[in-house]
């Protein structure tokens, strides 16, 4: 959001649109395309897995001529994958409009039989894929729909008053990779958003243990459907 300005204004937008005073839930998750489109590209421009995480074969097989022995370790890389212009045009840049027409969950888009149509491959490939993305997704579209809906983010200044631009091609090293450290200025849009967003800190820490776990899932954390398949399975 501070090297793309443009994006967070527009998704601004949209959050002012459909949400308005109440604070976003996943019940808004259908009526806010934009948001989606974020978190999709978040997980395109910056995967977190960027060589993926080793599979093996479980026999000899063969890909473009190269003979790949049985047992031996396999992994797709992501970041390649991800900033191919031929499949992500301008690939550095943060566009979430690029899944304007792309409806899927993290789940339709990860088994998706026909490559070119997934949305990444951050939660990998193949058989083997990661069991927490509903979880992972359902995340993300929380904390971006609630943060830009609360605060506005500007790029911090150094002591000469200059602006510190973070570089995104600065990560961390690993096998799964963050932006180093940046600082950032973070402002509350409104003093209602605000108390809003305290009065909901306050809930949430009566559903909280001693351990800061959950005691029950909060509200707004699980779709109305599933509520009501829940309800009526029981």
């Amino acid at each position: 959001m501070l090297l793309f300005p443009e994006v967070a204004k527009a998704a601004q937008e949209e959050l002012d649109r459909v949400c308005a005073d109440h604070f976003p839930t996943l019940d808004d998750e259908p009526h806010l395309p934009y948001i989606r489109g974020c978190v999709k590209e978040s997980m395109r421009w910056m995967p977190t897995d960027i060589l993926g995480v080793p599979h093996a074969v479980i026999r000899d097989d063969e890909y473009l001529g190269y003979k790949i022995p049985k047992g031996a370790g396999v992994m797709w890389n992501v970041w390649a994958v991800h900033m191919d212009p031929k499949r992500h045009p301008d690939p550095r840049r943060f566009g979430p409009r690029r899944y304007a027409d792309d409806n899927q969950t993290a789940a339709e888009a990860a088994n998706n039989p026909i490559a070119s149509r997934r949305d990444h491959f951050v939660f990998g490939a193949g058989r083997r894929l990661c069991q927490g993305m509903h979880i992972a997704e359902r995340s993300l579209f929380l904390a971006i729909a609630r943060l830009l809906w609360a605060f506005d983010f500007h790029l911090a200044h150094d002591v000469h008053g200059n602006e510190i631009k973070p570089d995104a091609d600065d990560l961390t090293e690993g096998l799964f990779v963050l932006p180093s450290p940046f600082p950032a200025r973070i402002v509350p849009r409104d003093e209602e958003k605000i108390a809003r967003v305290r009065a909901e800190w306050a809930k949430m820490e009566e559903l909280l243990d001693k351990d800061l776990q959950w005691k029950v899932l909060p509200e707004g954390l699980i779709w109305k459907e599933y509520k009501q398949a829940a309800a009526a399975s029981s």
